[in-house]
């Protein structure tokens, strides 16, 4: 490193150690979210208005004591909510030495039905610094009471989260405004994608006494979950992680219980109702279903999703909890599954399961290996996947070892509800969780499938072209080669389709990848695990050179469990249930395709039967765009035009409007292919 090198960032550390230079670099980190949904302002008039209302809590003797110095600098500026007391402020947050384990859904159930008392014995520092946080939340709450208007507008709803410290809920009412309070912590503290859990068994006991005892009725209760959506909707720029609408905030409905029953009740339906009467991209709902769910309810999901919000995403109980339970989840916890954010199962309270860690790009390796003279010297196919397999294990093993050691920043207010944190009195990402597994999502799959298909078929099989000279045009990013590159892409049979070597080639590297994967423990010694889905099919590809299905340099790969080219949804659905989810390949393997309004609405009974057939069939997860390709057109042209346009993107749904070019673009091709298929 040069001396100007070494000046340069000496220079730099000592700046950036100073309070006020990590204020507005906080500020710079916030403006960048800020500037996606608000273009009113740029950079430095962001920051001279905003600046004093910055801050960045620095490391302190323990996070605890972190987070306690935090809410007494927070401002108390409440949304405008005549049923719900809420107020993040976005402008204040923590410093962090370590990554911050995000990207899961909290134990709602303990918010709900139980208590954080301050427990006055306690000796060991897992309970002094409980204490200590406890005492923080309470004198937050004074604050509030203090603060001028603020206890006169909502003394309701600030009596309501005293309640927390007090006892378990007693009311519909009083559950909700302490599921606002807590959730504004986790985001004011600087987790992403927090979820926010079954919420349809969770507070069905409090609102069926409600009911049963006078204090609402079920329209009241249906407007009190409106204002809930609405509430939690609120700073949707600030909770966006990657994307606009990349919020995590996701509620689970219904799903089989231990006794091997199908559970739902109103509430279940009171909030697809909701999302589909207000339209949000967020909060989103999950739906867990089975074959044998009521039939009104699977079509109550159907017509919600033919609305085109994109929810609910459907989760498969019958694929999902016998892969949970084959990975080493105990039997007693495997029913109250949750979702990391998206679709990776987790037990809420139980798990230390970052389950977004990192993505398994399979195409990375194989186009390695098509770079080197180890692949040109091949004489068969079954000598090319062999040669993958030996680049994917390298793969790999750079990918997972720094993994096995990772660390992450301490997190009191998860541990405040998990039971397992309590028994242990260690924190929920030192070792206080009963399960501390990792996932992985990954991409990819479809374009090495492919890639080896057509090799096969065009080189080793067909002789059609030699291996040198195909080659070389994909190193050459096929230019001049259009018609080679239509013939790569009109692969048939392809990934996707059921077909019998097409599904054998699958199911081949996936076992090879979850038998690699078994040779690593998490630094807590859980299990590695890995799904079919991800959110990198375009930013995992950007870096990719082109490949042997007719992808050039840097063309996304197909979304999830998809097609690139057009298929049947049957076909997709059939090849997806062929595919082996069990043990460590759980970590969500979620259907994806596009249909137009017109062909959900006026075969409604048909795709709820459709559907029905696949959760008997064995897909794991499935969710669908809802929208035409003209309508994808029209709005990119002009915004204007349909400025409440909400689609699917990778497991969260968002504004049109709000995506990249580069997302609008994917979804309006993918849409062209379904119509195709139509």
């Amino acid at each position: 490193m040069s001396m100007k090198r070494k000046v340069k960032d000496c220079v730099k550390r000592v700046c950036y150690a100073t309070p006020v230079v990590k204020d507005y670099v906080y500020g710079v980190r916030l403006y960048r979210k800020f500037s996606r949904s608000a273009q009113r302002a740029g950079l430095p008039r962001f920051l001279l208005r905003e600046g004093r209302r910055l801050y960045f809590c620095r490391v302190q003797e323990s996070k605890a004591e972190q987070i306690a110095k935090l809410l007494q600098k927070v401002d108390i500026h409440p949304v405008d909510s005549n049923s719900f007391f809420y107020s993040p402020d976005c402008f204040k947050t923590l410093e962090n030495q370590n990554l911050v384990y995000g990207n899961c859904t909290a134990n709602i159930d303990m918010l709900v039905h139980g208590a954080f008392r301050v427990e006055e014995t306690s000796a060991d520092r897992f309970g002094r610094e409980r204490n200590l946080l406890l005492r923080a939340l309470r004198s937050y709450l004074e604050r509030c009471r203090q603060t001028p208007g603020v206890r006169e507008r909502y003394e309701k709803q600030l009596n309501a989260a005293e309640t927390l410290f007090e006892r378990p809920a007693e009311h519909f009412f009083e559950a909700l405004q302490r599921i606002l309070f807590y959730n504004q912590f986790l985001w004011q503290t600087g987790r992403t994608l927090n979820g926010l859990g079954h919420l349809d068994w969770i507070l069905n006991d409090l609102y069926r006494h409600d009911l049963e005892t006078g204090v609402l009725t079920r329209g009241e209760a249906k407007e009190l979950l409106k204002d809930f959506f609405r509430v939690l909707h609120e700073y949707y720029w600030f909770k966006s992680a990657v994307l606009l609408g990349d919020t995590g905030q996701i509620i689970i409905l219904g799903g089989r219980g231990s006794d091997g029953k199908y559970h739902c009740n109103d509430l279940t339906y009171l909030f697809i109702e909701v999302s589909e009467e207000l339209r949000l991209p967020d909060p989103k709902i999950m739906l867990r279903c089975t074959a044998d769910m009521p039939e009104e309810l699977l079509e109550a999901a159907v017509k919600c999703i033919a609305t085109g919000i994109g929810a609910p995403l459907l989760s498969n109980d019958d694929e999902i909890i016998p892969a949970m339970l084959s990975c080493g989840f105990d039997e007693a916890d495997v029913y109250d599954y949750g979702v990391s954010a998206c679709w990776e199962p987790l037990i809420p309270g139980l798990s230390f399961e970052p389950n977004n860690i990192a993505s398994l790009n399979f195409a990375e390796p194989f186009t390695k290996l098509a770079d080197s003279p180890a692949f040109e010297a091949a004489r068969s196919t079954e000598e090319v996947i062999s040669l993958y397999e030996i680049s994917l294990r390298e793969y790999i093993e750079k990918l997972l070892t720094p993994l096995t050691t990772k660390t992450f920043e301490e997190d009191p207010l998860l541990s405040l509800l998990s039971p397992s944190c309590m028994k242990s009195g260690k924190d929920i990402t030192r070792g206080g969780a009963k399960y501390n597994n990792m996932g992985l999502t990954s991409v990819g799959l479809g374009t090495v499938v492919n890639s080896i298909l057509n090799l096969d078929k065009l080189v080793f099989s067909g002789s059609r072209i030699g291996l040198n000279e195909l080659n070389a045009a994909r190193k050459a990013d096929f230019v001049g080669k259009d018609s080679l590159v239509e013939e790569l892409k009109g692969l048939s049979p392809a990934f996707g389709s059921d077909d019998d070597t097409v599904v054998a080639l699958t199911k081949r590297l996936i076992a090879f990848t979850s038998a690699e994967f078994k040779k690593y423990k998490t630094p807590y010694g859980g299990v590695f695990k890995f799904g079919l889905s991800s959110p990198s099919y375009i930013s995992g590809a950007d870096k990719i050179p082109a490949t042997f299905d007719g992808r050039r340099n840097g063309d996304p790969f197909s979304v999830h469990i998809s097609s690139a080219s057009a298929i049947p949804t049957t076909e997709l659905l059939s090849f997806a249930m062929k595919l082996d989810y069990n043990d460590n390949r759980l970590n969500g393997n979620v259907i994806d395709f596009i249909t137009s309004p017109g062909m959900l609405t006026q075969n409604i009974e048909k795709y709820t039967a459709l559907l029905r057939a696949g959760f008997a069939g064995g897909i794991f997860q499935l969710q669908m765009n809802v929208v035409d390709s003209k309508t994808l057109i029209a709005a990119k042209a002009d915004p204007t035009l349909f400025p409440n346009l909400v689609v699917r993107v990778w497991g969260f749904s968002a504004y049109f409007n709000d995506l990249p070019e580069e997302y609008k673009d994917v979804l309006i091709a993918r849409a062209i292919e379904s119509e195709k298929a139509a």
